[in-house]
C-alpha cells in the first residue's frame, strides 16, 4: 500500500494498541518533564539559541566503521561470544523501528540505535518553552480505525493535534500570505484553474486504488508528475506548476520531471484532507512512543549508542555483532531480527545478502536536506501551519552546477502546535536538496555558516509580513541530513526495484524501513514495520 492507504486502513495487528486515551496538557508539558538524553527530543540549554555547527547526522563513528568492518572488528579482537538471547533484534532506532519495537512490546527484544539520540531523522528540539521539529514536521490526518490512529490512541494523544485543514493551505506570495491557495487567490481571474487541479486531487484521494500492485500504480509509476500534467490537463497555471516543484522538493528531495506519478499523487491528495501537528512534529510522537515502549519492555529495550556491525544466520537463529556505547563488542542470539536502518547501511551490515539484491541496494537513490529553526525573541501569531513561498516563476530542477537561488521553499510555524502560547516563537525553515551529490558540500567546514546567513538573508520578506524584523531573532539553529530521504523516482515500484530491494535476506531477516516503497514518509515506515514483525518466525 501507498500513503494513500496507509491512512485509510487498518491491517492484522490494530488489537496490539487500543488501550484508552488520556488527556494532555498544552505547551512543554506535551513532552512531559523525562526528557532523557537518548529521547528524540532534546532540551536545549537557554544559552544556545545559535548552533554553532550542524545538528542531525553523526556521521564520524558509521563511516569509520563501516568502510571497513572486517578490519575493525579484527582490530577490536574479533567477533565476541553470544551473552544474549532474544526473541528479536531490530537493527535502528528511527520511527521504522520505534514502530517495529511498539508492536515487539511483551517479547524478548532490543532495538539497537547507533547515534546517541532515538528517532532517526525524526527528532526536536525544546528550547525553554518551544517545542519544534528539526526532521519531519507532521503527519497526514489517518482514518480512525487505522493502526496508525490506534498508536495515538494508546500514546494518549489521538485527537490532541492541532489540525490544519487542506482547504485552508495557504501560500507566501507577493509579501502577503495567501489563502485559501487552491481558490485562486494569488492569481485572481484564474480561480478555476486551481480549483480544477484541487477537485481532481480529491477525486483521487477518494477513489484511487492505490495498492503498489494495482492498476492505478501500473499506469502512473511509470509517468513522471510532470508527465502525469500533460496528460491530465495539458498544461497548468505557473502558480501551480511552481507549487507542485516546491512541494517535490520538500516532500521528496526530488523534482517533477523525476518523481513518480505515483508516489507523488498519493502524498499531495492526501493533503486535500488534515495535517496533524504535535508539538515538535513527528518528534513528539517517536518520543512518547519511545516512553511507552520502555514504560512496558524496560530502559534496555531501546538502546542508543549501538553500533551493529554483523548480522547473519547461524543455524536456526540470527547473530548480531554490535559494539555498545562503551566501545565493547557484545553478540546477541536472536530468533530474528528487522533491519529497520536504511538499505544502504543493511547491505554492509549483512554478508549473506544476495549479490543481485545488493547490487540493486547499490543503486537505490537517496539525498539530503537541510532544516533551520529561527527563534524569535517574543511569541508570534502564526499565519498558518504550513506554508510554500512562491516567486511567481517556476524553478527549474537542480543539478550540481545549477543549485537554483532558493535557500528554503517552505516552512512550518514550529509553535502553531502549542497555539503560540510560548515564550519564544519558531519559524521551521525546509530544504529538500533535489540533485544527488549534495552530501558533498553539505559537510563542507563552512556550509554551517553559509546555509545560516542565506537562511537569515531570504527570510527577510515574510519577517516583514509578520512585522518583524532582524532585530526580533533570538537565534537560528541548523540541521543536517545527509542522506535521509529515499528518492521516488519513476518506475521503481512498478519495474520491482523497490521489491526486489526489501526482499528477506534468509528465513529470519526482515527489512522495515521507508525505503521498503522508497516512500519517504511516517506511514510508510510504520506499515513496513507493522508487516515485518507480523512476518516474524
Amino acid at each position: 500500500m501507498q500513503r494513500r492507504d496507509f491512512l485509510k486502513t487498518g491491517v492484522s495487528l490494530a488489537a496490539l494498541s487500543t488501550l484508552p486515551a488520556k488527556s494532555l496538557a498544552q505547551g512543554s508539558q506535551w513532552v512531559s518533564s523525562k526528557l532523557t538524553d537518548d529521547l528524540p527530543i532534546a532540551k536545549v540549554s537557554a544559552d544556545e539559541p545559535n548552533s554553532l555547527d550542524f545538528n542531525g547526522d553523526n556521521i564520524d563513528r558509521p563511516h569509520d566503521i563501516l568502510w571497513n568492518i572486517d578490519g575493525y572488528l579484527e582490530k577490536k579482537g574479533g567477533e565476541p561470544k553470544v551473552t544474549e538471547e532474544l526473541d528479536a533484534v531490530v537493527v535502528g532506532g528511527g520511527i521504522a523501528g520505534l514502530c517495529a519495537a511498539y508492536y515487539l512490546r511483551g517479547k524478548k527484544f532490543a532495538l539497537l540505535e547507533q547515534d546517541t539520540r532515538l528517532g532517526g531523522n525524526t527528532k526536536g528540539e525544546l528550547y525553554k518553552d518551544a517545542c519544534y521539529s528539526i526532521g519531519a514536521a507532521y503527519l497526514a490526518e489517518p482514518d480512525e480505525k487505522s493502526d496508525l490512529a490506534n498508536i495515538l490512541r494508546d500514546l494518549g494523544i489521538w485527537g490532541k493535534a492541532r489540525k490544519e485543514s487542506g482547504e485552508d493551505t495557504t501560500v507566501f506570495y507577493n509579501k502577503t500570505f495567501t489563502k485559501p491557495f487552491w481558490e485562486g487567490r494569488t492569481s485572481p481571474g484564474k480561480e478555476n484553474d486551481f480549483k480544477k487541479l484541487h477537485k481532481r486531487l480529491v477525486e483521487i484521494y477518494n477513489e484511487a486504488d492505490f495498492s503498489f500492485e494495482g492498476d492505478f500504480a501500473k499506469e502512473y509509476d511509470k509517468l513522471t508528475v510532470d508527465e502525469w500534467i500533460t496528460k491530465e490537463f495539458g498544461d497548468l497555471h505557473p502558480h501551480l506548476r511552481e507549487y507542485m516543484q516546491l512541494y517535490g522538493w520538500s516532500s521528496f528531495c526530488g523534482s517533477t520531471d523525476e518523481l513518480s506519478a505515483f508516489q507523488y499523487l498519493g502524498f499531495i491528495s492526501s493533503e486535500t484532507g488534515a495535517l496533524l501537528a504535535y508539538p515538535g512534529g513527528n518528534a513528539y510522537v517517536a518520543h512518547k512512543m519511545a516512553q511507552k515502549i520502555r514504560s512496558v519492555s524496560g530502559d534496555n529495550s531501546l538502546r542508543s549508542g549501538c553500533m551493529v556491525l554483523r548480522v547473519k544466520h547461524e543455524g536456526d537463529s540470527v547473530t548480531v555483532v554490535y559494539e555498545d556505547g562503551l566501545g565493547a563488542l557484545k553478540k546477541i542470539r536472536a530468533n530474528n531480527v528487522i533491519m529497520a536502518c536504511p538499505k544502504f547501511v543493511a547491505r554492509r551490515l549483512l554478508p549473506e545478502m544476495p549479490k543481485e539484491q545488493a547490487d540493486i541496494v547499490h543503486m537505490l537513490p537517496y539525498r539530503a536536506y537541510l532544516v533551520g529553526n529561527i527563534i524569535t525573541k517574543n511569541p508570534i501569531q502564526s499565519p498558518s501551519y504550513e506554508l510554500y513561498c512562491l516567486q511567481g516563476k517556476v524553478p527549474p530542477s537542480p543539478t550540481p552546477m545549477n543549485r537554483g537561488d532558493r535557500s528554503f521553499t517552505d516552512i512550518c510555524f514550529g509553535t502553531w502546535g502549542q497555539q503560540d502560547q510560548t515564550q519564544h516563537g519558531v519559524l521551521t525553515l525546509y530544504h529538500g536538496i533535489a540533485y544527488d551529490g549534495a552530501r558533498q558540500f553539505l559537510f563542507n567546514p563552512v556550509s554551517h555558516d553559509k546555509y545560516k546567513t542565506k537562511y537569515l538573508q531570504d527570510i527577510q520578506p515574510v519577517l516583514e509580513a509578520m512585522k518583524l524584523s532582524q532585530n526580533d531573532i533570538h537565534g537560528i539553529r541548523m540541521t543536517r541530513w545527509g542522506h535521509a530521504l529515499p528518492i521516488s523516482r519513476a518506475g521503481m515500484i512498478v519495474e520491482g526495484t523497490a521489491k526486489a530491494a526489501a526482499a528477506p535476506v534468509g528465513t529470519r531477516i526482515h527489512f522495515a524501513n521507508q525505503d521498503n516503497w522508497m516512500t519517504p514518509c511516517f506511514e510508510a515506515s510504520h506499515q513496513a514495520a507493522l508487516e515485518a514483525v507480523s512476518s516474524l518466525k
